[in-house]
């Protein structure tokens, strides 16, 4: 693999441990090249004025900045640098704080290397990546408050943007609901002006991460 192929991830953790132990397995892949390790969200910024990498990753918790505050500062500031939460803790009040904060997924230390890697090819595509309980956990939310978040949606509209969370492309969408690419490019438009987001990625971050009817299209309440 050319050091073009590389992706090169910024890692924050203040376990040192752990921040050196990940660096070992992701390097030893072959696929990754940890650019920076530093123990807080803090110095993690300041990575970031000298070098951008392609995938951050936060530890949630850490001393003088945590991963939270660190993942919304990034956003702010490169909307488009994909970061990936790393925590002890399966956690669903940390979970909707991640994803309101635009992280690309919400992974588990206990996970496998494996399970670690792909997540950071995920998020360096543009995908959503979640430990398998943490997806399930998320699934119940969304289930339990679905109706009050696509509240004003058609119904083909609410059928494209489950397929499009799910994962499928544009053309896969239209063969299942029997539309053109073309309409079904129409609805994904209008879900992300729905939505208020700029890209898939951010509609699928959106969908799971609102736990109640979006702002300004919820009526007389809010479900919290």
């Amino acid at each position: 693999m050319s050091r073009n192929d590389v992706i090169r991830v910024l890692l924050a953790d203040d376990d040192g441990l752990v921040r050196d132990g990940l660096a070992m397995v992701l390097e030893q892949s072959g696929d990754f090249l940890v650019s920076a390790k530093v123990e807080n969200g803090d110095q993690a910024l300041q990575s970031l004025s000298r070098d951008v990498p392609d995938v951050v990753i936060l530890d949630i918790r850490m001393p003088d900045m945590d991963g939270l505050v660190c993942c919304r500062k990034i956003k702010e500031r490169r909307p488009e640098l994909p970061v990936l939460m790393l925590t002890t803790f399966q956690d669903d009040d940390y979970l909707a704080e991640a994803l309101q904060a635009g992280a690309h997924g919400y992974l588990l230390k206990h996970q496998s290397a494996e399970a670690i890697c792909l997540a950071i090819r995920n998020a360096v595509k543009g995908t959503v990546s979640f430990e398998p309980g943490v997806a399930r956990s998320l699934r119940v939310q969304t289930i339990d408050r679905k109706e009050a978040l696509l509240e004003g949606l058609p119904s083909r509209a609410k059928d494209v943007l489950r397929l499009l969370v799910e994962g499928c492309s544009n053309r896969q969408i239209a063969n299942r609901l029997y539309l053109s690419e073309g309409t079904v490019r129409n609805y994904v438009s209008a879900l992300l002006q729905f939505a208020d987001v700029r890209d898939r990625t951010q509609l699928v971050i959106w969908y799971y991460s609102n736990g109640h009817s979006h702002p300004n299209r919820s009526g007389s309440h809010e479900e919290g």
